[in-house]
């Protein structure tokens, strides 16, 4: 992300009816809160690295969603390479024709050969069976369920091994 695709969020999922659309999307405060947290804590975090990308189609430009990498540390306990996780939004009236598949997909693979990670991790709402068929779909196998707490819906771990 970069604060010219800023804008191009709110367009995205303003208006999406659905409960697992990031809320902080859909509304500029929380979008341009967000980028902030993004474009300067994040991308430089030694613990917390993260970005995100604006995905477009290649033949007209439309934006479609986004990708979430985040994750990204590079702090090594003993032997074990860190993990980096996933996440992804597609706009309401694009889902279901596979650009979540197909972009998901790209970034394993990218994001694998950059980092050299061995596992990619993702979470998921319990309640939303689209994102649980595109993570299985994608090669993730539910590692965690996380009952609901305090102000959190329950929600599943799931991963990925990058080998």
């Amino acid at each position: 992300m970069g604060w010219s695709n800023v804008g191009a969020y709110a367009p995205l999922f303003a208006a999406d009816p659905s409960p697992f659309a990031e809320a902080r999307f859909k509304q500029r405060d929380g979008l341009e809160t967000y980028a902030v947290a993004l474009l300067t804590d994040l991308r430089y975090s030694w613990k917390r690295g993260g970005c995100d990308w604006l995905v477009r189609r290649h033949t007209s430009g439309e934006a479609l969603g986004v990708l979430h990498l985040y994750d990204l540390s590079h702090e090594i306990i003993g032997q074990q390479v860190p993990h980096y996780s996933v996440g992804y939004a597609v706009a309401a009236a694009l889902r279901r024709q596979g650009y979540g598949l197909e972009t998901l997909r790209h970034l394993l693979v990218q994001a694998a050969d950059l980092f050299g990670r061995t596992e990619a991790r993702a979470l998921s709402a319990d309640g939303n069976l689209a994102s649980q068929a595109l993570l299985r779909r994608s090669g993730f196998a539910v590692i965690e369920e996380r009952p609901a707490a305090p102000g959190r819906a329950a929600e599943r771990l799931w991963r990925r091994g990058l080998l």
